[in-house]
């Protein structure tokens, strides 16, 4: 069964704009997950053949998950939020859903704040490694200000790459001197082909001097 959580980030737009990024397939993909084969699948999946949609309270839920989304005003401003219910408590332990709705979600402020209507790319690494000196060098590699981090989870809003944006996981806690899977995700706007792909070999050159049995995943050029 899956856990129970509540992730929630407030966003500096109309509820009715957000709306549409969450709504729009061509939209999602600009804020969920990571450039992969598999996303156009997934999206579809996940927010078209899924979910009961209620447009008029701005609300998506899978019933079979007992999971929904939503988007409501917050003052001038809007948030969405995604829960998950269930009756086992919080026990600090990795869940990577949730987790993954943290950073999509980040990922998400940033596109349509910073860069509505443009196309994203993405740099996904994922290894095995120290959490906190992986942690440690993401600070120390990627500028900017942090926008989120708990336990597991470390969001950075970088002035560089878009601006973009990057987001760590760890399964051991970020500040534990302990070894275990870790991914990190960099979203950029703007950049070339080349620019791009100059880029991940710079990102995946880095990460594996930081993690073990590292490795990249992009989407196509």
């Amino acid at each position: 069964m899956p856990k129970p959580f509540d992730v929630e980030v407030e966003i500096r737009v109309e509820p009715d704009r957000l709306w549409r990024a969450v709504t729009d397939p061509q939209e999602v993909a600009q804020w969920f997950g990571w450039d992969a084969e598999t996303l156009a699948d997934e999206i579809q999946f996940i927010f078209v053949d899924h979910p009961v949609i209620d447009g008029e309270r701005m609300r998506m839920a899978s019933e079979e998950m007992g999971q929904y989304t939503e988007v409501a005003q917050s003052g001038a401003n809007s948030v969405i939020r995604a829960v998950q219910s269930g009756d086992e408590p919080e026990d600090g332990e990795f869940d990577g859903m949730k987790a993954g709705w943290i950073a999509f979600f980040h990922q998400l402020k940033r596109y349509v704040e910073e860069h509505d209507g443009e196309t994203r790319r993405t740099i996904f690494l994922r290894g095995t490694g120290n959490a906190a000196s992986v942690a440690a060098a993401v600070g120390q590699r990627l500028p900017g200000d942090v926008w989120f981090t708990d336990d597991h989870t470390r969001v950075i809003a970088t002035p560089d790459f878009g601006p973009g944006l990057g987001a760590l996981n760890t399964v051991p806690p970020l500040d534990a001197d302990e070894s275990g899977d870790t991914n990190f995700t960099l979203t950029t706007f703007g950049l070339s082909d080349s620019e791009f792909a100059a880029l991940a070999e710079q990102w995946l050159a880095w990460w594996e001097t930081v993690a073990g049995d590292a490795e990249l995943v992009t989407g196509a050029a």
